[in-house]
């Protein structure tokens, strides 16, 4: 009688942990799903300390944007005062046009998140301040984390096509900033959630046979 009823409380305890094992170990599993899961973003902080502003001789939006790597789900943050920060397209930007744009901003602390591959184009909203150098064109790309996944890389409708020049870069080969706000940046969230996996299998395991032990 004893043994058997060690038995039937061993057999419900069983199958709990080995649902718990399927699940873990799954291709479609929670571990997959959290591995296949699209990194965060970066923040950057358009014009570094002094903010969007007209450039000075210590401050250049080119060489910035061509010391920054953009990707998909990255931020650019502007933090000005009595301006405007305006999305326009490229003919606009190389007119400064002001009257043809795509999206206004004016509260001092605009934060513009880059959500498909392409060029972005912004301009001051100040009479005489896109003239005098107050511009910013970014080339985004797919996140490679993303970019590796299976299936074609899907491309946003209306992206812009024509090319920027040399002078506002956009070369891959361009580090990330060392001074941005990294939510996700690391390369080795793979390798964490396996390891993770691992660790909860043979935890798992041991509690299985550890109720076998005491059942019996």
């Amino acid at each position: 009688m004893a043994a058997a009823a060690g038995s039937s409380r061993v057999l419900p305890a069983l199958m709990i942990l080995t649902g718990v094992f399927f699940l873990l170990v799954a291709p479609g599993g929670v571990a997959a799903g959290a591995a296949a899961a699209p990194p965060a973003g970066l923040e950057f902080r358009v014009g570094g300390p002094r903010g969007w502003r007209v450039p000075d001789d210590n401050t250049s939006y080119d060489w910035w944007a061509m010391n920054n790597r953009f990707h998909v789900g990255d931020h650019l943050y502007f933090k000005y005062a009595n301006d405007s920060v305006l999305v326009v397209d490229r003919l606009a930007f190389d007119a400064c046009n002001a009257s043809e744009l795509l999206a206004a901003f004016a509260d001092g602390a605009t934060k513009f998140r880059l959500d498909r591959p392409g060029f972005f184009c912004f301009i001051s909203g100040e009479a005489g301040h896109c003239e005098e150098g107050q511009r910013l064109i970014v080339r985004v790309m797919v996140h490679p984390a993303l970019a590796a996944a299976p299936g074609p890389a899907a491309s946003a409708p209306g992206a812009p096509t024509t090319q920027p020049g040399a002078s506002h870069g956009g070369g891959g080969g361009r580090p990330r900033p060392s001074g941005c706000s990294c939510s996700n940046a690391s390369s080795g969230v793979g390798t964490a959630v396996a390891a993770a996996t691992g660790v909860a299998i043979a935890a798992a395991m041991a509690t299985v046979v550890g109720l076998v032990l005491m059942l019996q």
